[in-house]
């Protein structure tokens, strides 16, 4: 149980770190460049590999889809271009709610496997960049109301996960269900690289073109890549949970 009270907790470091620093912007360009470089290293490396492997290269069009989509429904409706940018930061932020869902099952299944605790601390310090994520793009283009909204609806879908355990991946293995996150992967994705569009409404295009590297970013950038290579050297990602326990549950029956 102190996992899953963990796997919670860690969701509140976001505005912790979003309003510590605020007026910092070293610190918090740093903190933007890690997670980026720590989501997108664990979509490339831990989710699309594992999608790769259930739903085979049928995921590619839905992941171009979900990552192209946005750009081209922008240029062709360019009257509607902020609508179109806010419908695909839902969609990312949908598939990160799934996620969460898996997040909470491996929870659960790590808490009741024998000699576990790594591959739970695993699964919890994975959790960091996407509530980091969620506070760093909500916040500054909707409001606290909405990110402290997200927040809680991820942490409602980690207990939905954790309540149903080993029988959540059966239905995340649908064909359906893996096109579909693939298909707000490739979303999440299109977020992460566009984020400069949600700093202003008004001067989103100016942004994405000044947008400038600075120490804080490479040294941000750098601690996301040694977070995501100790992730994934200790085996306790939640996907590998999955994968034996599924196969376990699946040769039962």
């Amino acid at each position: 149980m102190h996992y899953l009270i963990a796997s919670l907790l860690i969701l509140a470091v976001g505005p912790v770190l979003y309003h510590g620093f605020r007026r910092q912007p070293k610190v918090r360009n740093g903190i933007t460049a890690f997670i980026i470089v720590a989501l997108l290293g664990l979509v490339l490396f831990d989710v699309l590999p594992s999608l790769w492997q259930q739903g085979g290269a049928m995921i590619l069009p839905f992941v171009l889809l979900g990552l192209a989509g946005p750009t081209l429904a922008e240029k062709a409706f360019r009257p509607f271009q902020g609508a179109t940018h806010n419908l695909t930061l839902l969609l990312g932020l949908s598939g990160l709610l799934l996620h969460t869902l898996t997040d909470g099952s491996a929870v659960a299944l790590a808490t009741h496997a024998p000699d576990s605790s790594m591959l739970a601390i695993g699964v919890v310090l994975h959790r960091l960049p996407a509530g980091l994520a969620v506070w760093w793009l909500l916040r500054p283009a909707f409001g606290r109301l909405a990110a402290s909204i997200m927040l809680a609806a991820m942490m409602l879908c980690t207990l939905l996960g954790f309540a149903f355990g080993e029988h959540l991946p059966h239905y995340l293995a649908d064909n359906q269900m893996i096109w579909l996150q693939a298909f707000v992967t490739g979303s999440i994705v299109h977020v992460l690289l566009h984020r400069p569009h949600e700093h202003s409404h008004e001067h989103h295009h100016s942004h994405r073109h000044t947008l400038r590297l600075t120490p804080g970013h490479y040294l941000g950038g750098a601690f996301g890549l040694l977070f995501l290579t100790l992730l994934m050297l200790s085996h306790g990602h939640d996907h590998a949970i999955h994968t034996a326990p599924d196969n376990d549950h699946a040769h039962q029956h």
